[in-house]
């Protein structure tokens, strides 16, 4: 009797405890509250892959090489046999474009630089937010969907449809191997083969 009496006053004071207390370690909100933050937090790493890009009835693809080294990047995309190709140098101040001729075209913002020199309305500044796995911090959410780990599956922001197929392991997190971007008549299809920490 004694023991079931202790066992029903364990109970009844568990019942009594916040909501907040009561949710599992493994909830997908808190685990994605708890990488939301880690991938803010990294700011330096390299990605190399692959991308697809198609606007209208026309298309490209192309090797990718990313590196970000707290708020400066470079974006090189390469042609066939990692031949050719542009780069995109920048920081929270300029953008510098290299064509594949040697031209060089600056501007105080990336997507207006590709959009005058290359014809294509590419998000820049969000996808190195998006390429993490995590929401572009200047402009609002409209969807957030989440799996059981607590990884974005699927996110709208302004237009922008991004699914998050794959990820795979990076330290103690993980990061995105494949995702699918569109918007209107364009569409991003990234595929990354290798992720690393510059530190």
């Amino acid at each position: 009797m004694r023991f079931a009496a202790v066992l029903l006053l364990l109970l009844m004071i568990a019942a009594c405890a916040p909501l907040w207390q009561q949710r599992p370690a493994s909830d997908p909100d808190l685990l994605w509250q708890l990488r939301h933050q880690a991938l803010v937090d990294l700011d330096q790493w390299q990605l190399q892959g692959r991308t697809a890009i198609t606007q209208g009835k026309e298309g490209w693809n192309a090797g990718l090489r990313w590196q970000e080294n707290r708020g400066a990047y470079q974006i090189k995309i390469e042609g066939p046999f990692s031949q050719g190709g542009i780069t995109l140098d920048g920081d929270a101040t300029k953008a510098v474009l290299t064509m594949v001729d040697g031209q060089i075209i600056s501007a105080t913002d990336p997507e207006i630089l590709i959009k005058e020199a290359l014809g294509i309305q590419l998000p820049v500044s969000a996808l190195r937010d998006w390429v993490r796995g995590i929401p572009y911090s200047a402009i609002s959410i409209d969807r957030l969907e989440l799996d059981d780990k607590g990884q974005v599956t699927h996110l709208i922001q302004q237009g922008w449809d991004i699914s998050f197929l794959k990820y795979v392991p990076f330290g103690s997190n993980s990061l995105p191997a494949k995702i699918f971007i569109k918007r209107q008549d364009l569409s991003l299809r990234l595929a990354v083969t290798r992720w690393r920490n510059l530190e």
